[in-house]
């Protein structure tokens, strides 16, 4: 297979945002009478806020989803500061870029929270295209982010690789027809995304970095 672009999710895979988005989950539910546990959380992680608020709403409280939601992201910017990239990210994406791949992010999170990642990333010279939230209808493991992003680059989906954190990223990635590249840096085992179907399974970015031609 001629790989010709390169699809990241975000949140967890070039950003440590894992528990950041844990207690601000659990601090929203607080706010309206609800506790969930770190674990029930974690298992929604890469999906849009919207659709992991419906899905960890007990039936009775769905109608709350939308402010739930809203109350995440407010709180969620209070971390801001505490943001960080995952190391070797630039370089990845610099190495990457100058082998002449297309690079796009696809990410969960609202166009709002991309523009930031992608600012504290410094990823603009090197990213053709950026998919969000808003951007689609079905969350993952649906594979409608990453096909956008593909058609966004212009590439055939079976031309290109997604690397994400999550068995969300994993499945959706497969269902899209693409080579699927998991890291383990968002609190998922290696085993949940083998199960997933993750194609190979780094530590982190930079053992990706450090493998990249095994891809290529």
């Amino acid at each position: 297979m001629m790989i010709k672009a390169f699809i990241f999710d975000v949140d967890g895979t070039l950003v440590d945002t894992r528990q950041l988005h844990i207690s601000a989950w659990q601090r929203a539910l607080k706010e309206f009478g609800l506790e969930l546990s770190t674990s029930q959380i974690q298992s929604q992680l890469g999906r849009r806020t919207i659709d992991i608020a419906k899905t960890l709403l007990p039936e009775n409280r769905k109608s709350d989803a939308a402010r739930i939601a809203e109350t995440k992201w407010r709180i969620f910017r209070e971390f801001h500061s505490d943001v960080k990239p995952v190391p070797k990210t630039k370089e990845l994406f610099n190495f990457l870029h100058k082998r002449g791949l297309d690079l796009a992010l696809a990410t969960s999170a609202i166009r709002g929270e991309a523009e930031f990642y992608v600012d504290i990333l410094s990823l603009r010279e090197f990213t053709s295209a950026l998919v969000t939230a808003e951007d689609i209808q079905h969350s993952k493991p649906h594979p409608e982010i990453f096909l956008r992003a593909a058609a966004q680059l212009g590439v055939d989906p079976k031309e290109s690789v997604v690397v994400g954190d999550s068995p969300h990223d994993m499945e959706a990635a497969k269902k899209a027809g693409m080579l699927a590249i998991g890291v383990m840096t968002g609190g998922f085992s290696e085993k949940d995304l083998q199960i997933a179907g993750a194609n190979s399974i780094y530590r982190d970015i930079e053992d990706l970095f450090d493998h990249i031609e095994d891809i290529l």
